[in-house]
């Protein structure tokens, strides 16, 4: 056990000086490096030491195993299901030189130890988690919804922008997107109350409240596919006292308003549109002036990263600020999210 602690360590500290050494002057990390890093730690499983030749492929323009695929099936064994490259790096040029440089690095950090098939198979298993966990922090994380924010627009059609981009990810994430967009605009209108902070997937039940969110007697539920449970849960709502609300993607709210009306429920449950709901809102409190739509646009956009930031281990999920908030009304750093 000793052996394969110091092994690994060595191998962990070679991986990570090499890793930090490939930062670009923004701190950035090329996916190739990432790649490279989980295509020499599966090649130590069966090879020792490593070599030039050995992270060759046979045609020795490309690293050997590496494919979009196969890092697909790693991150996957690793519970991470968000979308990466589709290659892997496997055709860009430089990645044979970063595969090769690296695994020279692990294979001389660890012809001290003498290590055995499965111990070696182990110090591979900590290297993969290792790149893994770069992967999540230095590309999912850094990643953001990229949206043209146009202050010009209706707030309601900023909204429906942000929903549609959500859409766009093939992970379709539009339902956290949504309920945090609501959270963010509650925040924002009721600075005195206290709004729920929890994950999108978190049910009505683990949070103890009545719905998404829960202000005075309303509940409030966001979703983008009205259904009978929806209706059940409603229906639980009139019984202990509160008023729900659906909030649901403008295209839906004609189809959520017969549901609730073939269950002989639509005189008691509030259904409206997440687009105007937040947008109507962000306006109402700039008192329809431009100017003050504008901040407003940019304390909803802060408060909703805010939220991610706090609530979601997608990262990627925080919305990408254009050029012109930062010249506005400076970084989020500088700028102080409040209220109106």
């Amino acid at each position: 056990m000793q052996l394969y602690d110091e092994a690994s360590a060595a191998a962990l500290e070679a991986a990570s000086t090499w890793y930090e050494a490939q930062r670009n002057e923004k701190g950035g990390v090329n996916t190739n490096v990432m790649t490279s890093g989980i295509a020499v730690a599966e090649l130590l499983r069966t090879t020792f030491p490593l070599t030039a030749e050995s992270v060759k492929s046979k045609k020795e323009g490309q690293v050997k195993g590496l494919s979009g695929k196969f890092i697909k099936q790693v991150l996957e064994k690793h519970g991470e299901t968000r979308k990466f490259t589709v290659e892997g790096g496997r055709t860009s040029r430089g990645t044979l030189g970063l595969a090769t440089n690296f695994a020279l690095l692990v294979s001389a950090a660890l012809e001290p130890f003498a290590l055995d098939n499965e111990c070696r198979k182990a110090v591979a298993d900590v290297l993969e988690t290792h790149f893994v966990h770069c992967i999540q922090q230095d590309y999912f994380n850094k990643r953001r919804l990229d949206v043209a924010i146009d202050f010009r627009k209706p707030v309601s059609g900023v909204v429906a922008d942000i929903l549609n981009a959500a859409k766009s990810r093939p992970d379709q994430a539009t339902g956290a997107v949504a309920q945090h967009l609501v959270g963010a605009k509650l925040e924002l209108r009721f600075p005195d109350k206290e709004i729920g902070r929890d994950r999108a997937n978190a049910a009505d039940q683990q949070t103890d409240r009545q719905g998404d969110f829960q202000l005075g007697t309303t509940a409030f539920h966001v979703t983008m596919a009205p259904s009978v449970k929806l209706a059940d849960r409603a229906r639980q709502n009139l019984s202990h006292g509160f008023r729900p609300v659906v909030l649901v993607p403008e295209e839906k709210v004609s189809f959520a308003r017969g549901l609730f009306e073939s269950e002989i429920m639509d005189d008691r449950v509030g259904v409206q549109g997440i687009e105007t709901f937040v947008g109507t809102n962000i306006e109402e409190m700039g008192l329809f002036e431009a100017d003050a739509i504008k901040k407003g646009i940019v304390l909803l956009i802060r408060r909703y990263n805010e939220r991610i930031s706090a609530c979601e281990r997608d990262q990627s999920l925080r919305i990408k600020e254009p050029a012109w908030m930062a010249a506005s009304f400076g970084s989020p750093i500088e700028y102080e999210v409040s209220a109106f």
